[in-house]
């Protein structure tokens, strides 16, 4: 910080006398107050340093030579913030009107030992600016006291999107807001209560204090909702919208939960008749085929990114496994599958651990039905593991972006890597050629029986009919429960 000194003829007081009240002032000194606001909204760091005025002598006018008004002086204290502290410095203050275009405006000069000078520059000498950033509050004040209208409108959409930016480069505060919020909405009898539902946690975590923004405008909404979807490296949440689940039911909650709540980037978005419904149902179910409805898109659409792990028999269920019969269990299905994620049309990425040791240890929930999982000795999770990742590699072959963790040593990720490879050399038809069949024959056209995810299906069928399945586990019969006869007990090696 640069150090400054008050010239020396200008008259420093460390006692301040006595100074008068607004009451016994004279009229001339409200408007010394009112050129000292002026002097003090060219900047936040003239704001900031708090001058204030003080009349500590009577006044005297006189007769003014050059205008038919008096000349009113007074001996006054100026007081304000300075390197060191605060200093307060007297002078004598001449307040005298002229006329100015049939305009009467004051004219204020300051005099100090035989010298003169300008309100303005004065206060330049005696209080100069501190060089230095001022805080947020000073800023927030500062904007508050000068009373103008900022022209939000009329700022380049590309600097509104780095102001939201900047305001979602921050740690997330507490949200206590936000929780308030839905307690009220969650309330069962609320007869005065008007409270909308608040938008969905993955998207005000991301938003902290910040989350009001979502209400501004549709364009603001526009830029905040394409930041918390889409990422951005100068944001906390960098990969975007993203679900992290740690059981079915977790992925399930949060999939519904976004599913709930429309985008509203538009005008228009929000289905209220019901062809509207119908088109929005459309688009929920079918988005890459129906881009043209995208205005009916939900928060769920912007998705970018699943991490989710599941216990054993959720697995097989979510991804509907078919090998040695498992549909033939009687058992609970399951409400979501894995082709939930063909109606994510921005999904980027999908990483799936697989199932590790139950909590209660390697024995089957008496809940849910389904086969006989693990056995009673020897349980083997190799066996259980690749007929989930089999069917992940012939399900998924279509995502670019797969990662499957947690096998149970290097050489089940190896099988795996091999087995999505030659899945997904089989398909024939890419991700893009089907979205261009489904543009140009409104809806696609039937393809042969060897095409598609039927030929990567082919793939892994082949394979696990050439017994790689029971060559291991030893079983003829049927395969559940698989025992486990590994050179080392697999069941050991998953904590």
């Amino acid at each position: 910080m640069p150090h400054f000194k008050v010239p020396r003829h200008f008259i420093v007081t460390d006692n301040e006398p006595e100074l008068f009240t607004t009451g016994q002032e004279d009229p001339k000194i409200a408007t010394i107050r009112e050129a000292l606001g002026v002097y003090a909204q060219q900047s936040q760091a003239h704001f900031e340093l708090g001058l204030e005025v003080f009349q500590i002598e009577p006044a005297s006018r006189a007769d003014n030579t050059y205008s038919k008004f008096p000349v009113t002086s007074a001996q006054v204290l100026f007081r304000g913030a300075y390197v060191e502290g605060c200093t307060s410095v007297r002078a004598k203050v001449q307040v005298r009107l002229s006329e100015h275009r049939s305009k009467s405006r004051p004219q204020i000069t300051v005099r100090q030992i035989k010298r003169k000078y300008t309100l303005k520059r004065f206060l330049n000498y005696a209080f100069p600016i501190f060089d230095v950033p001022v805080d947020k509050d000073t800023h927030w004040r500062w904007w508050l006291s000068n009373r103008k209208t900022f022209n939000w409108t009329g700022l380049p959409t590309e600097l509104k999107e780095c102001i939201v930016e900047h305001c979602m480069h921050r740690p997330c505060s507490q949200l206590g807001a936000y929780e308030e919020k839905l307690i009220k909405f969650n309330r069962r009898y609320r007869p005065y209560s008007k409270s909308g539902k608040p938008v969905p946690f993955e998207i005000v975590q991301q938003l902290g204090d910040w989350y009001n923004l979502l209400y501004v405008s549709f364009q603001v909404r526009e830029i905040t909702l394409r930041l918390c979807m889409t990422g951005s490296t100068k944001t906390i949440h960098s990969p975007g919208l993203c679900i992290f689940a740690n059981s079915y039911s977790d992925f399930l909650e949060s999939f519904m939960r976004l599913g709930n709540h429309y985008q509203l980037v538009r005008p228009h978005s929000f289905p209220k008749t019901g062809h509207d419904k119908q088109l929005a149902k459309c688009y929920r179910d079918f988005p890459k085929a129906n881009p043209e409805l995208s205005h009916f898109a939900t928060l769920r659409h912007g998705i970018r990114k699943i991490r989710l792990t599941m216990d054993f028999m959720s697995s097989m269920r979510f991804f509907d496994v078919q090998a040695h019969d498992f549909p033939r269990y009687p058992g609970r299905r399951a409400k979501v599958t894995y082709n939930a994620f063909n109606c994510l049309p921005h999904l980027n990425e999908i990483v799936f651990i697989l199932p590790r040791r139950p909590c209660e240890g390697w024995r089957d929930s008496p809940y849910g039905g389904g086969p006989t999982l693990f056995h009673h000795e020897r349980p083997c999770p190799r066996a259980l593991h690749r007929v989930i990742y089999e069917r992940v590699a012939e399900v998924l072959a279509l995502h670019k972006k797969v990662t499957v963790l947690s096998f149970v040593d290097e050489e089940e990720k190896d099988r795996f890597n091999d087995m999505r490879t030659e899945a997904v050399n089989a398909l024939g038809w890419t991700e893009a050629d089907l979205n261009e069949l489904y543009a140009d024959d409104g809806g696609g056209i039937d393809l042969p029986e060897d095409t598609g995810r039927a030929s990567a299906s082919a793939v892994v069928q082949q394979r696990v009919r050439d017994g790689e399945h029971y060559d291991m586990v030893g079983i003829r019969g049927g395969f559940f429960p698989p025992e486990c006869s590994c050179e080392e007990p697999c069941f050991t090696k998953l904590s």
